[in-house]
């Protein structure tokens, strides 16, 4: 069976990815936009920072529709390095750093990418590529000259490329298209809320994309993001404690780490759960009339997906369907046709 969402036209626009970030850093230039121990960037820092690495990779030649591996350990510059390959409207192929070089040669040569860049010297791993290599320290350096921008864009053009895990033999990579991806970031967050005072949890890997709703949803509304540090990312006991101290208001997890949270999180106003299943107790458990939002799940974790599910907490009704303007494929393993979501006691604030 297929489902369509509400029609709503207004979110089909003629953007790219690095739209919908510049749009936010000129509103709003001095709100904090990422967060990561003791460094902060505002949006107006950030947008500098991209704007120069973006400058370089055009640069060395760099253009709309090509491909650039991203290959760095979680943090700052990862984030930066993802944003400028935004800005040159090329679309990026992410890599855990603990990937194997032996793995990511193989996506970048499928993949036909154009380049790589990478650093903090994971850089001295991939002797054995044909492709250019840029140091990301290199891709920060000033430049005398006027600022390269990007030029020749089209929505239909990759916003980047995800593989598979490959366990069934070689790795297929799964491209998204820029048009889609802004069309699902506005969709959802239609569902979710996130708003600009909000503080999110960047936990996902950037290789997996539910990254997309921590890091580019907050792009798109002006939110901050709060990067933990890896160590503690899939420590049931530290994370919780972490999120309550530094004031996260926002999770996106997958059902499996916050059933294992080990503490109740009270600044969490929001909690989107894809990826999985996720078990009704462990919804039972989390929605609470102070926390009364919906609480998602997806039918697959591929990129694409364009499905919600959710539960009210104040009347316990349950509902799911496509996100505004999109399909999704019903089956009896994700849940049963939507009904209209209206609160039977009429106090849900989803209506």
């Amino acid at each position: 069976m297929i489902l369509r969402g509400p029609s709503r036209p207004e979110l089909l626009r003629p953007e790219l990815l690095a739209d919908l970030f510049e749009v936010t850093a000129a509103r709003q230039p001095e709100q904090t936009a990422l967060v990561c121990g003791p460094l902060s960037l505002s949006y107006r820092e950030l947008d500098s920072r991209a704007d120069l690495m973006a400058h370089h990779l055009i640069a060395q030649g760099v253009r709309p529709g090509q491909i650039v591996g991203l290959w760095l350990p979680r943090g700052i510059d990862l984030l930066v390095m993802q944003l400028g390959i935004a800005k040159t409207g090329a679309a990026w192929l992410p890599f855990d750093a603990d990937t194997p070089a032996e793995r990511v040669q193989v996506c970048l040569e499928d993949a036909q990418a154009f380049g790589i860049v990478t650093g903090h010297g994971l850089q001295h791993e991939l002797d054995a590529i044909a492709c250019p290599i840029w140091d990301q320290a290199e891709l920060q350096q000033r430049s005398a000259d006027p600022l390269l921008r990007r030029s020749g864009t089209h929505p239909e053009q990759p916003a980047y490329v995800i593989y598979t895990s490959g366990s069934t033999g070689k790795p297929k990579g799964v491209p998204i298209s820029q048009g889609a991806i802004c069309h699902f970031l506005r969709s959802e967050n239609l569902r979710l809320g996130v708003r600009a005072d909000d503080r999110v949890y960047q936990g996902f890997s950037v290789a997996f994309d539910m990254s997309f709703e921590e890091i580019w949803i907050s792009s798109l509304v002006g939110a901050t993001l709060w990067i933990a540090p890896r160590e503690i990312t899939a420590d049931p006991d530290a994370l919780p404690r972490a999120l309550a101290t530094n004031g996260v208001t926002v999770l996106h997890a997958v059902p499996t780490l916050l059933a294992l949270f080990s503490a109740d999180v009270p600044s969490l106003r929001l909690i989107n759960l894809g990826g999985e299943i996720c078990p009704p107790a462990l919804v039972e458990r989390w929605a609470t009339p102070a926390r009364p939002r919906p609480r998602w799940r997806r039918p697959t974790p591929r990129p694409g997906r364009a499905g919600w599910a959710w539960r009210c907490a104040r009347c316990s009704r349950r509902n799911s369907g496509p996100l505004a303007s999109a399909r999704a494929w019903w089956c009896r393993t994700w849940a049963a046709p939507p009904r209209s979501p209206v609160c039977s006691r009429g106090t849900c604030s989803w209506r």
